[in-house]
């Protein structure tokens, strides 16, 4: 799927409002694309145009090889059937079953009932709802009503799918169960996924690449372990220190105050990521260097499956065999930010 110069204007009285400006973006096939922004920042329109609920000012969209921006009304509703999408509020009918709500898409399809029902039993497998098709959605909990959303999602076969912060109503326990469900859809069906969010622990957890929208446009987009370890614009650094990075304890600006004033001394963030999260890089400096290491505060995540380190200490010793140290830390792959002074500490140690 592509997006080529997309830009949308809305009018609102004598005004008008940019949501889009010139977005392009391009997501292979069988990935998981995150697309993530503050409110405000352009992603819902993002989204309803890639499905053309709502018809770009200019710029093309591409879905399977298939120019849908250049479809009349009859071919882009076929067209639709191949784009599937999850809502944040899950959209369920109240008066209909669950599975009468996972093959609702069938009966507008005019599939015989037979096959449907039997396609719909088959979903509600998948996403392990099985004992639930009689039960309505009012019987469910919102962990629930969102796999039915996805089954219904899926109902016609598509080739992407679209989950308009499909998290955004759970609780953090039944956020997990959802986007792993959505990883072993993925992961089973080779289904391309755009997640759009404003949660970057969302990213973090199931997306191989992401966009970042800010006013607009796409201010960053690259893989999620690149924007975790090298975030590169504000808005990307601000929404990083806002998720699960380590907070900068108080107490650690007086080790920071009296290092800076020591050639002997260093402040550093070290970040690892992948192998070397496991190397035993901290005994190795200690024994190689003679260098006395402080762990001030650090944690270990994943970035999907691959795991991430952060760790904030202080290094204290003969200052050429510190500096060594460091060097030896950036020859392993581990990346090492030097906090030398006030006004870059928070910054520095929450991921700027």
């Amino acid at each position: 799927m592509r997006l080529e110069s997309i830009s949308k204007t809305f009018e609102t009285g004598s005004s008008k409002v940019v949501a889009l400006q010139d977005v392009s973006l391009h997501v292979a096939p069988g990935e998981i694309f995150g697309i993530i922004g503050l409110s405000g920042a352009g992603k819902s329109t993002l989204v309803r145009c890639i499905n053309m609920l709502e018809v770009p000012d200019v710029g093309k969209v591409y879905v399977d090889g298939l120019e849908i921006t250049a479809l009349g009304s009859r071919e882009l509703r076929e067209a639709r059937k191949k784009i599937g999408m999850i809502f944040q509020h899950f959209n369920l009918l109240s008066s209909r079953t669950v599975l009468e709500n996972v093959v609702f898409p069938l009966e507008i399809a005019k599939l015989e009932r037979s096959e449907r029902e039997k396609k719909g039993k088959q979903l509600l497998e998948l996403v392990g709802l099985e004992d639930k098709q009689d039960a309505y959605p009012s019987q469910l909990s919102g962990g629930q009503k969102q796999r039915v959303g996805i089954a219904r999602a899926l109902a016609n076969d598509p080739k992407v799918l679209l989950c308009d912060e499909p998290t955004s109503s759970l609780d953090p326990q039944t956020t997990r169960s959802i986007l792993r469900l959505l990883d072993a859809i993925n992961k089973s069906l080779g289904l391309t996924i755009i997640v759009i969010t404003h949660e970057m622990d969302a990213i973090r957890q199931i997306c191989d690449k992401v966009a970042v929208i800010a006013d607009g446009r796409v201010v960053e987009c690259k893989g999620v372990i690149d924007v975790f370890t090298s975030p590169g614009h504000e808005t990307t650094k601000a929404m990083i220190r806002g998720s699960s990075q380590i907070d900068a304890p108080d107490w650690a600006v007086e080790i920071l105050e009296s290092s800076a004033k020591s050639a002997d001394r260093r402040v550093v963030r070290l970040s690892f990521v992948g192998e070397s999260t496991g190397r035993p890089v901290i005994s190795s400096i200690v024994r190689d260097f003679g260098v006395d290491i402080n762990i001030l505060t650090a944690q270990i995540d994943h970035i999907k499956s691959v795991p991430f380190g952060v760790m904030l200490v202080e290094l204290s010793g003969n200052g050429d065999e510190v500096e060594k140290s460091i060097d030896f830390l950036r020859g392993l792959g581990v990346t090492v930010d030097v906090i030398d002074d006030m006004s870059d500490f928070v910054t520095k140690v929450n991921g700027g």
